[in-house]
C-alpha cells in the first residue's frame, strides 16, 4: 500500500460523504442549486476512486490506460458541475444556467467523451514513475499529443468558474475568499497532475488534494449560509409565531367586543322595554296626581297637598332611574352639545368633595383635551360613579399618608378626549374586573354598593360613542379610564336634525283638535282627561288602523300617536298617514316610554316629529300640541 493509494482512499471518504450531504441539503427549498455541488463532489469521489483502483495495480499489468483515459472524462464532468454550480440562478434548474455556460458544457463533455472513449489521449508506450522519496515506483501510462490538449479542457472550465467566484467576491457575496484559495490550490494540483501525466514532472499526482482543497471551503461555505438561514428561519418562526398570538389576541379581543356589543345592544334594548313599561303608568300616574293636586288646591287641604308633592318626587325619582337605564340607547342628536371634558371634571370633583375621606389628596392634572359632542350632565355622572369609588376604596389609617388619588386629563393617540382616575386601593377582585359594568356587579356589596353606578356610567359612555376601561396597577391600587370622540369624530354619529321640524305657534279658532293613538287604555284615559281641562277636544284610539280610518270622515289639528304599539307601530302609522293625510304627518307628536328597536330608534332620531319622552305634564304636553297645530285648522274630508 503506497502513499497515493491512502491520498486517493482519504479524499474518496471526505468526497463521499460531501456528496452525500448535499445531494440531501439540495433538496430543501431554496436549495436546490447546491445539487450541482453535489456532482462537483460526487465527480470527485469518482476521480479518487479511479486513482486508489489504479495505485493497487500490479507493475506489468495489461492495458493500464483505461485510468488515464477514465480520469480524464471526469476531470472533464468535474470542471462541468464547477460551471453548473457557479453560474446557475438560485432556483438551480437547467433552465437558470446562461446559454453560453451549457454551449461550454456541452461542447467540452462531447470532446473529452469522444476522446477517452477513442482511446487516442493515450501514448502506447508506458514510463515507470518513480519518487524514491515516497517509496513510489510503478508504471504509468503517458498522455498522447491529442491527450495533452484535451487535459487543458477541465483546466480551463476550472479557470471559468473561478472567474466567476472572483466576480462574486466583488460583488461582496461572503464566504468567496477561502473558496478562491481552494481554486488556486485546485489549479496548482491540477498543472501538477496535468505535468506528471505528460511526463515532465516525476512526482505523484496531487488531484486528489486538490479537489479537497476546493472542495471542502466551499462546503463549509455552504454550511454556513444554511446555518445562517435556519437562524434566520429561527427568527421569522418566532416572530410567525408571535405574529399569530397577536393576531390571535385582536380576533379574541374583536369577538369578546362584539359580543359585548350585541350584549349591551341587548340590555340597550332590555332597557328601552323596561321604561316603556314603566313609563306608561308613570305618565297616567302623573296626570292623575295633576288632577288630585288641583282638586286639594280647591279644597285647600295642606297635608294632601304635601302627600302629592312627594308622590311627584317619587315619580321624578324613578322617571330618573328609567332614563339612566336608557342611556344604553344612543341620545338624540338634539341633546348633544360641544362639552370640556377638564369643566366636566371640576364639577365632579366639586360635588365628591362630601364623599372624600379625611386626608385624603386628590391630585388633578388637567391636560388640554379636544372637545367632546355629548350632554354634560350625564358625562358629569360617569366621571362621579367611579370618582367616589375611588375615593371610598381608598384606605386612611390614622398617622399615615394615604397613597394619593390622581384625576388626569389628557389626548389619546387617536385624538379622543381621555379620562384618567386612579387610586390607591386595594384593586379590582380578579373574578370581577371582566364584568365590571355589568348591572348588579360591584366590589362594595358590604358598603351597601348595588353594581348600578357602573353600569350606568358605562352606558353613558356608550351611548356618546366611547369606551370605558378597568385594570389593576402593577403596584398596586386600580385605574379607570373612560375615553371620548372629539367632537369632529362624534358629529359623524351624532348629526343635527334638519333645521325647521317645528312649526310656529299660530292661533287657532275655537277647541284645538287631536287625535291620540295610545294601546295602553289606562294610559289613553289620563291622557284624554288630561287634555280635556287643558281646553282640549280629543279623540282616542288604542290602534292605528282604527285611527286612519276614523280621519276619513273627521277633522283634527295635531296628531299624537305612541311609538312602541302591537299591530301598527308608531312609525308605521306615521308612513300611512304621510301616504293618506300628509298635512297632519307634518303635526305628527310622538309620545313615548322609550324606543326599543333600531326602527323606533331611527324614527324617533329622524328629525321628522316632535318626539315628548313619558312622562310629561298636562302643561308641557298641551304647550307642544298648541305649537305643533296645522294654521286655519286644514284637514277636511
Amino acid at each position: 500500500m503506497n502513499i497515493m493509494f491512502i491520498v486517493a482512499v482519504v479524499s474518496l471518504t471526505l468526497q463521499v460523504g460531501m456528496t452525500a450531504a448535499l445531494l440531501i441539503l439540495g433538496q430543501a427549498p431554496r436549495w436546490r442549486r447546491v445539487r450541482w455541488f453535489g456532482a462537483v463532489a460526487c465527480t470527485a469521489a469518482l476521480y479518487s476512486a479511479v486513482d486508489a483502483v489504479a495505485a493497487l495495480r500490479a507493475p506489468g499489468s495489461p492495458d493500464v490506460s483505461w485510468s488515464l483515459r477514465l480520469n480524464l472524462f471526469i476531470a472533464t464532468l468535474h470542471g462541468a458541475s464547477w460551471m453548473l454550480f457557479t453560474y446557475a440562478g438560485r432556483e438551480g434548474g437547467w433552465s437558470s444556467v446562461p446559454p453560453w455556460v451549457k454551449r461550454v458544457i456541452i461542447v467540452a463533455v462531447l470532446v473529452a467523451g469522444a476522446g477517452s472513449l477513442s482511446g487516442l489521449v493515450a501514448a502506447p508506450q508506458r514510463e515507470m514513475l518513480e519518487v524514491p522519496s515516497l517509496g513510489i515506483s510503478y508504471e504509468r501510462p503517458v498522455l498522447s499529443p491529442l491527450g495533452n490538449a484535451l487535459g487543458v479542457v477541465p483546466f480551463l472550465l476550472l479557470l471559468i468558474s473561478m472567474i466567476g467566484v472572483w466576480q462574486d467576491r466583488r460583488r461582496g457575496v461572503r464566504g468567496t475568499t477561502p473558496v478562491l484559495i481552494g481554486f488556486v490550490l485546485f489549479l496548482v494540483a491540477a498543472v501538477e497532475e496535468l505535468l506528471v501525466a505528460a511526463g515532465v514532472v516525476q512526482f505523484i499526482f496531487l488531484g486528489d488534494l486538490g479537489y479537497v482543497c476546493v472542495v471542502v471551503p466551499v462546503t463549509l461555505q455552504i454550511f454556513s449560509r444554511f446555518r445562517d438561514d435556519a437562524n434566520q428561519l429561527d427568527q421569522i418562526t418566532d416572530q410567525l409565531a408571535e405574529e399569530v398570538q397577536r393576531r390571535t389576541d385582536e380576533r379574541d379581543r374583536a369577538r369578546e367586543q362584539v359580543v359585548e356589543e350585541q350584549r349591551l345592544a341587548a340590555l340597550g334594548r332590555l332597557a328601552a322595554g323596561v321604561g316603556h313599561e314603566i313609563n306608561n303608568p308613570l305618565q297616567y300616574l302623573r296626570f292623575s296626581l295633576e288632577e288630585l293636586r288641583e282638586l286639594a288646591q280647591r279644597a285647600n287641604d295642606a297635608d294632601a297637598l304635601d302627600m302629592i308633592d312627594r308622590s311627584f318626587e317619587g315619580v321624578d325619582r324613578i322617571r330618573q332611574v328609567v332614563e339612566d337605564l336608557r342611556t344604553y340607547v344612543r341620545p338624540r342628536a338634539v341633546e348633544m352639545v360641544p362639552v370640556d371634558v377638564r369643566e366636566v371634571v371640576r364639577t365632579a370633583l366639586r360635588v365628591s368633595t362630601p364623599q372624600a375621606r379625611q386626608g385624603l389628596t386628590v391630585i388633578t392634572e388637567l391636560n388640554d383635551v379636544p372637545m367632546v359632542l355629548g350632554h354634560e350632565g350625564r358625562l358629569v355622572q360617569v366621571v362621579l360613579n367611579p370618582l367616589v369609588n375611588a375615593m371610598q376604596s381608598t384606605p386612611h389609617a390614622a398617622n399615615e399618608p394615604s397613597a394619593p388619588l390622581i384625576v388626569r386629563t389628557r389626548t389619546t393617540a387617536r385624538g379622543w378626549a381621555q379620562v384618567e382616575i386612579v387610586d390607591g386601593g386595594p384593586g379590582f377582585p380578579p373574578d370581577v374586573i371582566s364584568r365590571l359594568g355589568e348591572p348588579y356587579v360591584t366590589t362594595r356589596s358590604e358598603q351597601g354598593g348595588t353594581g348600578l353606578g357602573l353600569f350606568v356610567s358605562r352606558g353613558i359612555v356608550e351611548a356618546h360613542g366611547g369606551t370605558m376601561y378597568f385594570e389593576n396597577n402593577v403596584g398596586g391600587g386600580a385605574t379607570v379610564r373612560i375615553e371620548l370622540p372629539n367632537a369632529d369624530a362624534a358629529s359623524v354619529a351624532f348629526s343635527t336634525p334638519p333645521a325647521g321640524h317645528l312649526v310656529a305657534p299660530v292661533p287657532t279658532d275655537g277647541a284645538l283638535r287631536v287625535l291620540l293613538v295610545e294601546d295602553d287604555v289606562d294610559a289613553m284615559r289620563a291622557l284624554l282627561r288630561g287634555l280635556q281641562a287643558e281646553q282640549i277636544i280629543a279623540t282616542g284610539f288604542t290602534k292605528g288602523k282604527e285611527a286612519i280610518a276614523w280621519l276619513e270622515h273627521n277633522a283634527v289639528d295635531v296628531v299624537v300617536t305612541d311609538l312602541m304599539m302591537p299591530g301598527m307601530s308608531g312609525w308605521e302609522f306615521a308612513a300611512e298617514l304621510a301616504q293618506r293625510h300628509p298635512q297632519l304627518r307634518q303635526t305628527l307628536v310622538v309620545l313615548t316610554g322609550g324606543a326599543s328597536t333600531p326602527e323606533a330608534e331611527a324614527f324617533a332620531a329622524s328629525g321628522t316629529v316632535l318626539v315628548l319622552d313619558k312622562p310629561v305634564g298636562r302643561k308641557q304636553l298641551s304647550a307642544a300640541l298648541r305649537l305643533r297645530a296645522l294654521p286655519n285648522t286644514s284637514s277636511t274630508t
